[in-house]
């Protein structure tokens, strides 16, 4: 059984419902960008390519992937650290 990791507190939200990946990343940078390293950015989206595209956008920039959390209506909340 995968052992279960704490969700942090967020520091911002981004609600990124209607976005697809091509849009949602340069997103999640322009929001992740002014925050102080380490802080939280949750983002919310309804897009289901994103379960592949925001792990990978985090392993590409170095900001950690805390939690993902898959909701029951199709969202998905990403839970990433600022580097």
């Amino acid at each position: 059984m995968a052992e279960q990791t704490a969700i942090p507190e967020a520091t911002e939200v981004l609600e990124a419902d209607g976005e697809t990946c091509a849009t949602l990343t340069p997103l999640i940078r322009a929001t992740i960008r002014p925050l102080d390293s380490g802080s939280v950015l949750v983002v919310r989206t309804d897009d289901p390519a994103a379960r592949a595209g925001v792990p990978a956008w985090s392993r590409l920039t170095g900001n950690e992937l805390v939690a993902t959390v898959e909701e029951d209506d199709g969202h998905t909340r990403f839970y990433l650290r600022k580097k």
